[in-house]
């Protein structure tokens, strides 16, 4: 193969092949410049091309960290490919040179990159659908905002900062069960008050459980009784309300002394059903 045709595919495989031109005469020149990446693109490292196509060392030296040669630079690249293929991303998905310039720029390794893509993409995709529903409808995060956060925090960040993404990530959660468990909607403010009060998605599986069971015991079936609304609901079923505990339990033990009795709930067996579920 002839030098000019040798540098013509070594500058498609880089992605440089408008310096074709410009590079030409110096192969021809010296024809053993295709063997010698890095010698050759010496002759071209400053023009606006090259600075593009390597932008990741230009973050590099504002970070004062040593620029990659464009060898070990390409190298890079396709190692993160790598990492992204044998982890089955979706195509597409941060594999443009532009986001392995911000990980190049930010001194992260293929092995780094391949850990988050384990732990966050994956996880993400790994979530109950009905987690993400949440994340989308509470927040306005999407998935792929979730699983680009993992990956490159500071890309993100401006939208998500890592505190804020952990709390809505757990009301998201804590949300998700109570429409699985409960058809509760709660707000982003519910979710994450309940969040901040220590809840977790094994505690709200069980609290919105225990809520749908105790639906009877909070409608009115006896005089005097009101509806004990969902909020009070809540507030009662996982601790963050004295005064909603207090009256849930003071109408729990009314209905109990009632049905010892003998007597009639007025809205017959689902009150019966609510209290007996609550005394269990």
């Amino acid at each position: 193969m002839a030098a000019s045709d040798e540098l013509r595919v070594l500058l498609n495989r880089y992605g440089l092949a408008e310096l074709f031109d410009a590079l030409n005469g110096a192969v021809i020149e010296d024809p053993t410049l295709t063997r010698d990446v890095d010698a050759l693109f010496l002759k071209i490292e400053n023009t606006p091309q090259y600075q593009k196509r390597f932008e990741g060392n230009k973050l590099r030296e504002k970070r004062g960290l040593p620029v990659l040669s464009p060898t070990t630079y390409i190298q890079e690249e396709e190692a993160y490919r790598e990492q992204l293929r044998r982890l089955g991303t979706t195509p597409g998905f941060y594999d443009t040179e532009t986001d392995f310039a911000r990980l190049i720029g930010g001194d992260v390794s293929p092995v780094e990159f391949g850990a988050r893509i384990q732990d966050g993409y994956q996880a993400v995709r790994r979530s109950n659908p009905e987690t993400i529903r949440q994340m989308k409808e509470l927040y306005g995060v999407s998935e792929a905002d979730l699983a680009e956060y993992f990956i490159d925090p500071e890309r993100k960040r401006p939208q998500l900062d890592r505190m804020a993404i952990q709390r809505q990530a757990q009301a998201a959660q804590i949300a998700a069960q109570g429409r699985l468990q409960a058809g509760t909607a709660l707000t982003a403010q519910q979710a994450e008050e309940l969040a901040t009060a220590g809840v977790d998605e094994a505690t709200a599986r069980q609290g919105f459980t225990a809520i749908l069971e105790q639906q009877g015991l909070f409608q009115p079936q006896m005089r005097g009784e009101e509806v004990i609304g969902q909020e009070e609901q809540i507030a009662a079923a996982f601790g963050t309300s004295a005064a909603a505990a207090q009256r849930v339990a003071t109408r729990r033990r009314r209905r109990q002394a009632e049905f010892e009795a003998g007597g009639q709930l007025a809205a017959g067996q689902t009150g019966v059903q609510g209290l007996r579920t609550a005394g269990q």
